[in-house]
């Protein structure tokens, strides 16, 4: 079986093709998304679009055929409908656009739409230990924060598909993103330093030689990371909580702070989760959730 998944950002779109155990066939692809100039949703649209024709076109000549297109996208999507209903800045004019039915009109194939964080969940959920009735909560960070549920082993969308949508919490007067993203993250330490141009690998490698702008920064970061967890925690009680984002690749650093300050604001343990844990996803994650998402709504059999 050959199935496109595809992870639209608002920096990158991300492809590549897979097999129904989630093995890449090596057709990766990576080209910035679209949209600094051309402001409109449609050349999105027409990118991935292209991108479907291109990938029939490379398997055919192999005497193989795709089978199906997984997406997994940045915005609020509905995906009984593979529709964006809501989306931020980062992609203007992007609410409406239609990739499920588009790409059954043009392609005759199968598609499923995922919000990217609740892909990446699902991504977790599927190639992780956990039992098929499990609350999970995703939480990823980077320019934001993104959030994605699965309750009882099941993706939980809201009622208006926005269930996760934690960056938006209050956190200390402010939004969660606002102070606990890597972009948050960035700006403190360069309010700190003078410095500019800095991103989460400078301040870590800054870190490690007891740098104390880099020290404040990562202690202010997880204080106000830390506090965002609560009413997730007190509201689902979720049996597990997974954070991913490219932040994450420190998280040998990250999560033992955050989760010391957790613990001093607990009000018992008894409200922890089993785990917090680092994602094991990084790149791939929105591409592989994707992909498991429409191995699972189409009845193909996945055996890792």
């Amino acid at each position: 079986m050959h199935i496109l998944a595809i992870d639209i950002g608002g920096t990158t779109i991300k492809s590549d093709v897979y097999d129904e155990k989630g093995h890449s066939f090596n057709y990766f692809k990576e080209e910035e998304t679209p949209i600094d100039s051309l402001k409109k949703s449609n050349h999105i649209m027409e990118y991935v679009l292209n991108l479907v024709g291109e990938t029939i076109k490379s398997l055919k000549q192999i005497n193989k055929k795709l089978e199906g297109v997984a997406i997994s996208s940045a915005g609020v999507v509905d995906p009984e409908q593979g529709k964006i209903v809501y989306a931020g800045y980062t992609i203007p004019d992007y609410v409406g656009t239609d990739f499920k039915q588009a790409i059954n009109h043009y392609f005759d194939l199968p598609c499923v739409v995922l919000n990217d964080v609740n892909a990446a969940a699902f991504a977790e959920f599927s190639i992780g230990a956990f039992a098929c009735n499990s609350s999970l909560v995703c939480l990823t960070i980077g320019t934001g924060v993104g959030g994605a549920l699965i309750l009882n082993g099941q993706l939980y969308h809201g009622e208006g598909f926005s269930a996760g949508e934690v960056g938006y919490l209050p956190v200390n007067g402010k939004r969660f993103q606002d102070v606990a993203s890597t972009t948050a993250m960035c700006q403190y330490f360069e309010q700190l330093t003078g410095e500019s141009n800095t991103n989460g690998k400078i301040i870590f490698e800054a870190y490690k030689t007891n740098h104390p702008a880099a020290i404040e920064t990562i202690n202010w970061f997880a204080e106000n990371f830390s506090e965002g967890l609560l009413p997730i925690i007190y509201l689902i009680n979720p049996e597990y909580i997974v954070l991913g984002g490219g932040i994450m690749n420190q998280h040998k650093i990250l999560l033992p702070i955050i989760l010391e300050k957790l613990a001093a604001k607990i009000e018992n343990n008894i409200f922890l989760p089993k785990a917090i844990l680092a994602a094991k996803y990084s790149n791939e994650a929105g591409r592989i959730g994707a992909l498991y998402y429409f191995i699972k709504k189409y009845g193909v059999c996945s055996t890792n």
